[in-house]
């Protein structure tokens, strides 16, 4: 028995077809059975940058498969009875595993996704996609806090409005984390991540990848994101419409992550090996370590507690 990506069905962002990916490695893992790597096929959504320019870049579906290409355990017999599934059925597929055991019969389970069952029930999980990440964190005596701050299109799109969190969350929690790295003597820098418009143009539903999202014709402008909201805090670089694989590689590496509430932060934090995870509850279940941003009554304890571990860890370095 097999479980792969069933890499042909849904071809939306990057984000959300890599954590499925992982996801469907990691659940490989947990039921103990074969997996097998079906890479990405396409990309129905490339990000901003190639919205705004109209201009797809032919070469970032091959730079995401060569990165994060997984290994599969075996060849899949030609005679295998293939399944596809929407979502990760944990109980379809123990007594498929079982079936299996019982019969010479190879079941091959294609799955869309295996979220939200696979890592709302098995949080844990999550250690099974670490184990097999491309990034290696580089020891360091500065603290690197990276802010994954999601807007592009979401900034557009009213069915998208429960993923927007405005910039004052992120702030506020910048205050937090800085006041606590200060009063460990902790030193840090700041990174903000992020897609902005860098002119004012207008979207339609005939544009690339806002087929199903968008409603009508959008003006989008380089206003409408204040990021200069952060320009308060020290030690601050940003890094506007960078490539993604680059920034992807830089949120999974930082000592402290903030997530949006996105895919592509999603896919940075199950595969950032070392790192605080600073999340706001969404539609992914998380492990029981990563801190929730939105709880005040256990956040500030928890930050501390997190940021001593580090400090303790440099240390022994």
């Amino acid at each position: 028995m097999a479980l792969t990506y069933a890499n042909d069905l849904v071809m939306d962002g990057a984000g959300a077809q890599l954590q499925r990916i992982y996801l469907i490695y990691a659940l490989s893992r947990h039921l103990g059975v074969s997996y097998f790597h079906s890479p990405i096929f396409d990309l129905g959504y490339q990000g901003l940058v190639a919205l705004e320019k109209q201009d797809r870049d032919p070469n970032i579906v091959k730079r995401y498969n060569d990165l994060f290409a997984l290994p599969s355990d075996e060849v899949i017999p030609e005679n295998a009875i293939v399944h596809c599934r929407v979502g990760a059925d944990l109980d379809f597929l123990t007594k498929l595993k079982e079936e299996a055991k019982k019969t010479d019969d190879f079941h091959f389970v294609k799955i869309i996704s295996a979220s939200p069952e696979a890592d709302y029930h098995f949080p844990e999980m999550i250690r099974h996609a670490q184990a097999v990440s491309p990034f290696e964190s580089p020891p360091s005596s500065v603290f690197r806090v990276a802010i994954h701050l999601r807007r592009g299109d979401i900034s557009i799109v009213d069915e998208e409005e429960y993923r927007f969190l405005p910039n004052a969350y992120y702030v506020t929690l910048i205050r937090k984390i800085i006041k606590t790295l200060r009063q460990l003597g902790i030193s840090f820098a700041c990174e903000l991540y992020s897609e902005l418009p860098s002119t004012s143009f207008v979207i339609t539903p005939a544009h690339y990848g806002m087929e199903i999202n968008l409603k009508k014709e959008t003006r989008i402008t380089p206003e409408m994101n204040n990021v200069k909201e952060f320009d308060q805090f020290p030690n601050l670089k940003k890094f506007i419409n960078g490539d993604p694989i680059d920034d992807l590689r830089a949120l999974a590496t930082a000592d402290l992550l903030i997530m949006s509430r996105s895919d592509f932060s999603y896919t940075a934090a199950i595969l950032n090996k070392k790192g605080i995870i600073v999340y706001h509850p969404f539609w992914h279940g998380v492990p029981m370590e990563w801190l929730d941003g939105s709880h005040e009554a256990s956040f500030s304890d928890r930050l501390r507690e997190a940021c001593q571990r580090w400090a303790m860890e440099r240390e022994n370095l």
